[in-house]
């Protein structure tokens, strides 16, 4: 039961109708109800993760935080208990390389048969902040295990984040907003343009995406080219869009969720890129592991290091594979490189008059961005490192602009009108996280007359069930990080 699917809007009806005819203090026992049984329809043999994760970790904290107060050393503890957490990770996501090596080595034959539970890498990277919170005291550890178990579980983000903060989150859980006309409205119109992001982009772009990187032998040059363009348009519309979702069905229970995208794609490098896509997993590696590793204080050698580390790190977490690698250290080599060479850089700027700050600095800056960020994203969605490599070499040796005027561009699966489509819609998101950044567009939206809301709500709905992109059954493909 995923986002896209007419079940669960059933289901979030009714959790919605408990919610709300229950008194205040007793609610977030409904939304726990309702965490638990939206994660035992993904597979009831999940939940043992869910709960073992959970209990360790609350039961943890409170041993941490009574030896802390007794004035005795609770590190090895803490030590304990985030190698058992995310050890527990490493070994789902990794386990079954480790098995293929074993197999290889030694010509045994032992079978990987564990399946990984729905949002593994999400709850267990929350539940390990806020452990280590409470080890550092930056908050209380919570008596109530249910209470905590509604924060490691809330079904809104379990599946695919924003991930968060207990002592940020915890007051909203327990002690939820009134239901206002405004919250629902604004709840709804961000589901409403979550879904398009989803349904009429990301899913339209899949079906290119999927064909060309699923055949790659048969296609080269400027196929493979916006392939990977196309992947990195899904990708986020993909992405961005679920986290649409996520937030705005928490409104509807007056609870807001932070922000994971900040219009990434202005960025005018990969480090200001990072701070603004996967913002909560940025932030998590920034406060847990980079800055505990010494951050940016103990010289330039030590600061490279960190952020490789850090990035090595970020590609274990998105799943087992060399590729996963290859983009995490790419993506790190980038800001390393960016940082070693500031200085030399602005010289020869400088020297060729250029204009910090101005449009044709900001473009510059942006394109270069782009061009190395799909560099490191062909190998996130390649099936193999081998297969990245041939891609990258036939979309530069097998340049092909003509199939732009022939027609053999429509011949992956999209039509010239699907272009156009994604096109605008893309042009359109852009425009609207650039704007979102200035001002409040919910706020700037209920300003204007009654008529134009309704029209425009209207509209979306209208190009949501004629322009989305829909299976058998009038079903959706599942989001993408539903897999991380």
């Amino acid at each position: 039961m995923d986002y896209i699917s007419y079940v669960f809007w059933i289901f979030l009806g009714i959790a919605l109708l408990f919610y709300y005819v229950v008194c205040k203090e007793q609610r977030w026992k409904v939304l726990l109800v309702f965490s638990l049984l939206f994660y035992m329809a993904a597979g009831i043999r999940f939940l043992p993760y869910l709960l073992a994760s959970t209990a360790s970790v609350w039961i943890g904290a409170i041993l941490v935080h009574r030896r802390r107060k007794a004035g005795k050393k609770a590190g090895l503890l803490l030590t304990g208990l985030l190698f058992l957490n995310l050890g527990a990770l490493f070994w789902l996501k990794w386990g079954g390389i480790g098995y293929s090596v074993l197999n290889r080595l030694f010509s045994l034959d032992l079978a990987w048969r564990v399946i990984l539970p729905l949002g593994v890498s999400f709850f267990i990277f929350q539940n390990t902040s806020y452990l280590i919170d409470v080890y550092l005291k930056k908050t209380e550890p919570e008596k109530n295990f249910w209470r905590f178990c509604l924060f490691a579980s809330y079904f809104p983000y379990i599946s695919s984040g924003p991930i968060n903060r207990f002592g940020q989150l915890a007051p909203q859980l327990f002690e939820p907003a009134e239901a206002s006309a405004d919250r629902f409205y604004r709840g709804g119109l961000r589901i409403l343009w979550g879904l398009l992001k989803k349904l009429v982009l990301a899913d339209r772009a899949a079906i290119y995406v999927n064909e060309v990187f699923g055949e790659y032998y048969m296609y080269r040059g400027l196929f493979l080219v916006l392939a990977v363009i196309l992947f990195t348009l899904q990708l986020y519309m993909d992405f961005s869009g679920c986290m649409d979702i996520a937030i705005g069905i928490s409104q509807l229970f007056g609870i807001d969720l932070p922000e994971n995208f900040r219009a990434p794609f202005s960025a005018g490098s990969t480090a200001e890129f990072w701070r603004r896509w996967h913002v909560t997993l940025t932030s998590w590696f920034r406060d847990y592991i980079y800055i505990p590793l010494g951050g940016s204080r103990k010289g330039r050698l030590r600061r490279s290091a960190n952020i490789l580390i850090v990035f090595l790190i970020c590609g274990v977490w998105h799943g087992a594979g060399i590729t996963f690698l290859i983009w995490g250290m790419l993506n790190g080599l980038y800001q390393v490189v960016g940082y070693l060479t500031f200085d030399f850089r602005q010289r020869v700027c400088r020297r060729l008059g250029c204009v910090p700050g101005s449009f044709g600095d900001r473009m510059r800056k942006g394109i270069i961005t782009f061009f190395l960020g799909e560099i490191a994203w062909l190998f996130f969605r390649a099936e193999g490192w081998r297969e990245a490599l041939y891609m990258l070499k036939r979309s530069v040796t097998g340049w092909n602009p003509w199939i732009l005027t022939d027609g053999s561009l429509f011949q992956a699966g999209l039509s010239g009108f699907d272009f156009v489509i994604l096109a605008v819609g893309a042009l359109l998101v852009g425009w609207v996280s650039r704007e979102g950044e200035k001002e409040d567009l919910h706020r700037k939206f209920i300003k204007q007359s009654a008529v134009f809301q309704y029209l425009t709500i209207v509209a979306g709905v209208v190009i949501l069930f004629v322009y989305g992109i829909y299976g058998p059954g009038f079903d959706s493909s599942g989001f993408i990080y539903y897999n991380f």
